[in-house]
């Protein structure tokens, strides 16, 4: 769950804007403990690439944007457990609107410390975290569970399955937890290596055989087969599962 959102100069920790879900954070002092941790990256690892760091239950993803000689720190807090391709992508969101949105150059070259100005921005957050609450209606899940359970009947390869976002957000599963787990973390590496979509891929792990579909820019079919399961039949299965899906929600 999203706790926190923070925009601010990197350099000098002037906050900008902030969203609290959670009131646990004095905000002033997150602030400069941000700023703190980007000075020392920048300094101590001679770089200002920083993506994210963890801090026990919890993980800061970071964006930055460099303007003018400055650089704006755009942070999101959230749990460790929440899916980071898709926090990812919300931030990123948040930071191309945001720039869109304000003169960043004035700003960073004569912000006076009043925030008030940017209050309005709050909107623009509400719709890009809301845009990614329901993807389908309830009627169309119905329709969907629906094409699972025949799935699981049509041929005794099928272990489970699952309909992703290309984010890795489920919207049906099937699935292990466990295996579930090792299918974001492959998005997530993915993702972060500049892949932001699959298209069709098939591989065989410890739990079977994984084939995963692009359904288009915004879903996955994933389907897991026994390990003796010939891949040109889960090949041809996957795809015919991801075609009925399509026609659902496309």
């Amino acid at each position: 769950m999203i706790k926190n959102i923070f925009i601010l100069k990197a350099n000098t920790g002037e906050l900008i804007f902030f969203k609290a879900y959670e009131d646990i954070f004095n905000v002033k002092l997150t602030s400069s403990f941000l700023s703190a941790i980007f000075s020392f990256v920048k300094q101590t690892l001679k770089t200002s690439e920083i993506s994210e760091i963890e801090v026990g239950p919890f993980r800061f993803i970071f964006e930055i944007e460099k303007i003018s000689g400055d650089e704006l720190l755009f942070a999101l807090f959230s749990d460790r457990t929440d899916n980071l391709v898709e926090l990812r992508n919300q931030l990123l969101e948040i930071k191309t609107q945001f720039l869109s949105k304000f003169d960043v150059n004035t700003l960073i070259e004569n912000f006076d410390g009043e925030i008030s100005k940017f209050l309005d921005f709050e909107s623009n957050v509400e719709n890009i975290l809301e845009k990614n609450k329901q993807l389908v209606s309830e009627e169309i899940q119905k329709d969907l569970i629906m094409v699972f359970n025949e799935l699981h009947t049509f041929s005794s390869f099928v272990v489970s399955s699952a309909l992703l976002t290309q984010t890795g957000r489920v919207i049906v599963s099937y699935l292990k937890p466990s295996v579930l787990s090792e299918i974001i973390r492959l998005l997530e590496g993915r993702f972060i290596t500049g892949n932001y979509q699959i298209n069709e891929l098939i591989s065989l792990e410890d739990f079977g055989i994984l084939n995963l579909v692009g359904i288009d820019e915004n879903f996955i079919s994933v389907v897991q087969f026994k390990s003796n399961c010939p891949f040109e039949t889960g090949l041809i299965i996957g795809k015919k599962f991801s075609q009925r899906l399509r026609k659902l929600i496309c």
